[in-house]
């Protein structure tokens, strides 16, 4: 029973300390302060200036070109045959003419 009793003080002394809660006071732009602290772009803007700037948007034009260049010709030097065997022998799909000692 002295459990029960110090259950129930210990709740009363809670719902006093509650009722004696006062609100606070505030600056009225205390939220709009703090919103702008919190999402404030300085960072950002800094670092998206740096990746937007020309030279990095020339240097990637210059490599896309090369890459786009160096892969076109690629393309003109294999011919339909070489890539049919290459599908063929990826698959397993070709006989090969090959001996091999073990076999």
């Amino acid at each position: 029973m002295e459990t029960n009793k110090n259950i129930n003080n210990k709740v009363e002394e809670t719902i006093k300390s509650a009722s004696s809660i006062e609100d606070a006071n505030i600056s009225p732009f205390f939220k709009a302060k703090t919103l702008d602290l919190l999402f404030s772009d300085n960072e950002v803007t800094q670092t998206t200036r740096f990746w937007f700037s020309p030279k990095i948007q020339l240097a990637t034009l210059v490599c896309v070109v090369i890459l786009n260049v160096f892969a076109f010709t690629k393309l003109k030097e294999t011919t339909y045959n070489d890539n049919v065997n290459q599908f063929a022998e990826s698959y397993g799909l070709s006989t090969s003419t090959e001996t091999f000692i073990l076999n």
